[in-house]
């Protein structure tokens, strides 16, 4: 809980303002500072502390364009509690288009870090030290991984109550269950007991407006839930799906790839997924499936390989039910790269 002055990377906020910081997190070749774009907003009213954290995976840029508009929409005098928002975590990576940092190192991998590290290290370490500790709540904002899509979910360890809550009350068609990876913004944050709720929507290098609006949406009613602000839009879900187990479904033939269902449909055992054929059209193969279940992730490739994968489904969960709407309340990857 927040209440009186704050203090971000050295600058203090008093309440009923905003302040723009840039840390410094390394240097380049050159000596010229490389620094991390933020916001620290500190409310005229007591309340929690929450961050929001975006493109930690360099080409995974819809988060940016949510905490942009988000920025836009919240008024430090009629908020309560604080917000501390990095639209890029990864600078480096999103300047050259990549997931991972220039030394090929990936970020969701190196927390908590260190001040003498590499550089993936201290970015670690500084989001930790000045955005992590001392928060009550995160939300942390992905996409799908190169060659990749995800529909809209919310991914959070279903055991932590206040965080399985909050994901319902985000308002994805699915929340779902992944448990903590070492080395992970999530993970590290757990520990210190700080839930976050990593959202994945959408793919990479692009905006995608639909997986924005959710995830827009979902981070003021978060908001909204802990009491920090009056309103909230409409769930872009009213009743989420609450998924517990998932996995990816490879290729057993490469070739051309035709795709028989996409991402949010669900599948039911017998029905077919997709089929390969060569370039010639003479062999193809066909891949039903073996048990009911939700795509929430697909390859954009139309070219595969044997053993790729190429949708993940997860099977049916639980419904969130009317009378637990949160509308009326006060990885399993199988390269690792949609792993949060």
């Amino acid at each position: 809980m927040t209440g009186g002055p704050i203090t971000v990377a050295g600058v203090t906020v008093e309440p009923g303002s905003r302040r723009d910081l840039a840390p410094a997190t390394s240097e380049s070749y050159t000596g010229d500072r490389t620094t991390l774009p933020m916001a620290a907003i500190n409310g005229a009213e007591d309340g929690p502390r929450v961050f929001v954290t975006a493109a930690v995976h360099g080409d995974e840029l819809n988060g940016i364009e949510t905490c942009r508009q988000l920025l836009d929409v919240l008024d430090p005098a009629t908020l309560r509690g604080a917000i501390v928002v990095v639209p890029i975590v990864n600078v480096l990576g999103v300047q050259i288009g990549s997931r991972y940092l220039p030394d090929r190192r990936d970020l969701n991998r190196s927390f908590p870090g260190s001040h003498t590290g590499s550089m993936a290290a201290r970015i670690a370490r500084l989001v930790l030290d000045e955005v992590i500790d001392g928060s009550d709540v995160g939300i942390d904002l992905h996409t799908a991984a190169n060659h990749r899509t995800n529909v809209p979910q919310v991914r959070v360890v279903l055991e932590d109550a206040a965080a399985r809550s909050l994901a319902t009350t985000f308002g994805a068609p699915f929340v779902l269950s992944a448990k903590l990876r070492p080395g992970s913004l999530r993970a590290v944050a757990a520990e210190r007991g700080v839930p976050v709720l990593t959202y994945e929507g959408g793919g990479p290098l692009r905006f995608d407006t639909d997986a924005i609006d959710v995830s827009l949406r979902g981070t003021l009613r978060v908001l909204q839930r802990l009491g920090m602000i009056d309103e909230a839009p409409e769930p872009a879900h009213p009743h989420p799906m609450v998924l517990h187990e998932s996995r990816w479904l490879r290729a057993a033939r490469g070739g051309l790839l035709e795709l028989q269902c996409g991402i949010g449909d669900l599948v039911l055992a017998g029905e077919p997924l997709w089929s390969t054929a060569s370039p010639l059209g003479a062999e193809r193969a066909s891949v039903d499936a073996e048990e009911d279940g939700y795509i929430i992730g697909a390859t954009t490739l139309p070219l595969v390989q044997p053993g790729q994968a190429l949708l993940h489904i997860a099977l049916p969960g639980d419904r969130v039910p009317a009378e637990d709407d949160p509308t009326d309340e006060e990885d399993n990857d199988p390269e690792g790269v949609d792993r949060d």
